[in-house]
Formats: C-alpha cells, structure tokens, sequence
C-alpha cells in the first residue's frame, strides 16, 4: 500500500492565486498478490473421522498448472484447474474408508489486488467570520479506475461451485462530495 498528499504549486496573489491555488490532492494505492488458499474436501468416508480435509493431488499437474492460466476475468467459472485434483486413496478394509488428502495448506493464491483511490479537494480562504476561515470542497473517488477485484474461489472439492469465483472484494466505483466550513 502506498499513500500520498500533494499541495498543489500556486500563485502568490490577485486572481490567478484565487483560481489556481489551494488545490490538494490525495491517493492510495494497493497492490497485493491473492491470500493463500487451501483446497480442501468434503469427505464423509474419511476413517478418521474427519469430514473436511484437505484433497487429494491428482500428480499429473505441477504447482503452476493448480491455477487456469490467463487473467482472473478469463477464469471466473473455473479458477482451479479440477484435474490437478482428485479424491482421496481409499485405505480401508472395506473398500469405502478413505486416508487424508495429501495437498498442503495455501498451496495456490486467490486473485490479487489493484485499486486506486483519489481525491481532489480546493480551499478557498474567507475573511468570514474571521480571518482564519475557509470553504473546502473535495471529491473522493473509491475505486477510482473502476478495476473490478475478485473475492477468493470456492474452495471446496466436492462442491458443484468449486473454483468459481461468485462475487468482488472491493465496490465498483464509488464517489463522495463533501463541503466543509472551517471558523
């Protein structure tokens, strides 16, 4: 994450000054890469008792072809590449009982951020109720480029959902006005 304020170089009298000074802007910037993400399963035959668990790599994929290729727009329905992964081994005596999955926890990254958030504000000194007064309008814009981010995948095996991602972290676009009366 990045922030910064700038006053803005102005004139130093008359009219110029008037129009031309007191502006202030401010940004800050994000930039991350995705959470670290666990697949997991849900897995009712697990001989330990334990229905969620981690799943089970299929060992035909490396560790770069877990995730679709391609930007995250591109792969909203099928973020994971599902044949990388697999059930886990059946173990038990009665051809049902399976063992854990033997994928680690944060194997794979969820989507990443970029986000820019602006705003713009004028000061305009008064000599209103007394010397020190001012009128401050600013413009704040959230989002301000309008990027959509992406909320992590499902992660979960058995589920009919899995690797779609279904929603955004941040809002689209949003912008606020503000008037402020300083005495």
């Amino acid at each position: 994450m990045f922030s910064e304020t700038w006053t803005l170089p102005s004139p130093s009298i008359g009219i110029p000054r008037a129009v031309l000074g007191g502006w202030h802007l401010a940004t800050v910037i994000t930039i991350q890469s995705g959470t670290a993400l666990t697949i997991t399963d849900t897995n009712a035959n697990n001989i330990f008792g334990i229905s969620e668990d981690r799943t089970q790599l299929s060992g035909n994929c490396t560790k770069n072809q877990l995730v679709t290729g391609g930007p995250t727009a591109s792969k909203l329905n099928n973020y994971f590449n599902a044949p990388c992964f697999t059930a886990p081994p059946v173990i038990g005596a009665d051809g049902i009982g399976t063992a854990f999955g033997n994928s680690g926890t944060g194997i794979v990254d969820g989507p990443g951020q970029a986000n820019l958030d602006l705003a713009v504000s004028k000061t305009i000194a008064l000599a209103w109720p007394h010397e020190k007064s001012s009128v401050q309008l600013r413009a704040e814009f959230f989002n301000a480029l309008n990027h959509p981010q992406f909320a992590n995948p499902d992660t979960n095996f058995s589920s009919s959902t899995f690797g779609v991602i279904s929603s955004t972290s941040v809002n689209p676009r949003v912008a606020q006005l503000a008037l402020r009366f300083s005495f």
